[in-house]
């Protein structure tokens, strides 16, 4: 074990350091949170398709469905969180998608809490390194750095405005590196149990936290020689963490038939590998793909007209299990294309690392040049390779199939972590000016950043098309006009994004003319509302017998055909809104 791994030694620090440092924090606190509440509340009424089945999930579990947290493709965590607050609010249709996003400012909140304890943490690491190498970095400049990092991971990379659980994972990624470094500092039975314990809850916010357990527990136990002890130790963190872990494993396994511990990853093999038809309406290929078990049922070509009556399960059945719509995919390896795709989303992760990050990726090398020896550096950071390993593998991993900005924002985290952490300053130096110059930037172009993608969303460019609660309209005028609550409905548009109103409305959507589907450039809702009286009132017949009482079109305008230029007067205007509404108890 080296120097890096032994007990740590905690100075006293100067009381007037103290305050002054808790000022600080303080004020960052206060700052970070006001800016989480302002973008939260700007994009308080964006609802995409994923948000629709945890919401859905959330919903049931509030009304004592608890089974429905049993789910192989959405993890249980973000659902059981947002079933909280959803059964002590009890919001109307206005207010469910601002409380939503309320929940994900309590998750930001949470996640600085998990951060701040990882970078105190992190601070005593630098402090032990740097004695050996010259001097730390101040502690005023660290605390600078790190929050400048946290808050462009999770405002900016991650955001508060997607209802999904990226920004849970980002807490507990810090947890878990606070956890790891603890047990590799000092290693004992308790903090064994904590880490296994804060690695499972990972692994419950989102199934691919699951392989990174393992590489977090080799970062804590992981060092040469190996003490007898500390293997014990690691043992039990491993213990702890399967033992947590292994009833819903086996719960989602014995569901699905074979062994599984989340059924996205092999979803997204089919998807961006092997060129399945993605997210709704496979009915089968390409060849050596498989053949669906049970698709949704093709009722008609032109327009293309799909009905998944047969199923109870959530608003719009085919993206809230879409493991059962699913069933027969056999993804497989194609490893020259599998190469490619590697490559082309190693390069997505360094652009939206340079986007987002390139103040911090600059402080970093400024910081790494005033070591005075690039190797030293090189050395030191090879040396804590513990604190980044996790990030270096999670990118990757990703890299393998499809990355979103979302996914990165608590890994990147860590890697700017155990990159600064291994930046000591010459001991004698002058260069604490220049570190404290840098950090000063490094703020400074942080806020910049901050505020550039505010102002996107004051302005309604990103996540905030619709600043009206256009979805609350649409149900309340539904259920207002002849519908009720668990009615059928079908959609002419997206319905895997733009159904959020049937939710609200506690409607269910069995068929749809699809705004878009596999290959792209084919748009259904376009060719219905350009196919003619006759074969309009024929596909509207064809929805009808699928059991639903109307048709609601235009609902999302973000697809071409989902709002007509020209509408039938059979059609009825919902006010406020761009959607139109058939009703079939009015034209029958």
């Amino acid at each position: 074990m080296t120097n890096v791994d032994l007990q740590l030694a905690e100075a006293p620090a100067d009381p007037i350091t103290r305050v002054d440092i808790r000022g600080l924090q303080t004020s960052c606190w206060v700052v970070l949170i006001v800016i989480a509440i302002v973008r939260a509340w700007l994009t308080r009424y964006f609802i995409h398709g994923d948000a629709i089945s945890y919401l859905d999930l959330g919903r049931m579990i509030a009304e004592g469905h608890s089974g429905s947290a049993i789910h192989a493709y959405w993890s249980p965590g973000y659902p059981i969180l947002l079933s909280l607050f959803l059964r002590v609010f009890h919001p109307d249709a206005y207010w469910e998608s601002p409380l939503a996003h309320f929940v994900n400012v309590v998750v930001f909140i949470g996640a600085l809490a998990c951060f701040q304890l990882f970078w105190r943490e992190l601070r005593q690491w630098h402090e032990n390194y740097a004695k050996r190498c010259g001097t730390e970095i101040s502690e005023r400049a660290f605390w600078i750095l790190g929050y400048s990092a946290y808050a462009i991971a999770a405002l900016n990379v991650i955001g508060v405005a997607l209802v999904c659980p990226d920004l849970l994972v980002a807490a507990l990624c810090c947890l878990a590196g606070w956890a790891a470094l603890r047990f590799r500092r000092s290693p004992s039975t308790g903090r064994a149990l904590v880490l296994g314990l804060v690695l499972a809850l990972g692994y419950y916010a989102k199934s691919p936290f699951f392989p990174m357990g393992f590489v977090f527990i080799v970062c804590a136990g992981l060092g040469w020689p190996p003490p007898r002890r500390t293997i014990l130790l690691g043992g039990t963190a491993l213990a702890t963490y399967l033992l947590m872990c292994a009833p819903y494993i086996a719960a989602i396994s014995l569901s699905k038939g074979h062994f599984t511990f989340g059924e996205s990853a092999r979803l997204a093999q089919a998807f961006y590998i092997n060129g399945v038809q993605y997210y709704q309406h496979w009915q089968g290929g390409p060849p050596g793909s498989g053949i669906p078990v049970h698709p949704t049922r093709k009722l008609n070509d032109f327009p293309a007209i799909y009905e998944f009556a047969a199923m109870d399960m959530g608003t719009y059945p085919p993206w809230f299990d879409p493991t059962y719509w699913y069933q027969g995919v056999t993804p497989h390896p194609n490893w020259k294309l599998q190469t490619k795709i590697f490559v082309a989303n190693l390069l997505l992760e360094f652009q939206i690392i340079m986007e987002f990050c390139a103040m911090l990726v600059a402080a970093v090398i400024v910081l790494a040049l005033l070591t005075g020896s690039r190797r030293r550096w090189m050395k030191g950071f090879w040396d804590l390779w513990y604190i980044w390993a996790p990030a270096a593998i999670a990118l990757p991993m990703f890299a393998l199939v499809h990355v979103e900005s979302r996914f990165l924002g608590g890994w990147l985290i860590l890697l700017f972590a155990g990159a600064i952490c291994a930046c000591p300053q010459p001991a004698g130096g002058s260069t604490g000016r220049v570190v404290s110059c840098v950090a000063f930037a490094a703020v400074l172009t942080a806020t910049a950043s901050l505020a550039s993608q505010a102002s996107q969303e004051v302005l309604g460019r990103d996540h905030t098309t619709d600043r009206n609660p256009s979805s609350a309209v649409i149900a309340t005028f539904l259920l207002n006009n002849g519908l009720h609550p668990g009615e059928q409905v079908a959609v002419i548009g997206d319905g895997a994004d733009g159904a959020y109103w049937a939710h609200l409305a506690r409607l269910r959507v069995v068929s749809e003319i699809p705004a878009g589907y596999w290959p792209p450039e084919a748009h259904p809702s376009l060719d219905f509302w350009e196919s003619g009286p006759e074969r309009q009132q024929r596909s509207l017949r064809i929805l009808e017998q699928t059991g639903a009482k109307a048709v609601v079109a235009g609902s999302q305008t973000s697809m071409p055909g989902m709002v007509p230029s020209v509408v039938p007067s059979s059609w009825k205007k919902i006010d406020g809104t761009w959607a139109y509404v058939y009703f079939f108890h009015a034209n029958p």
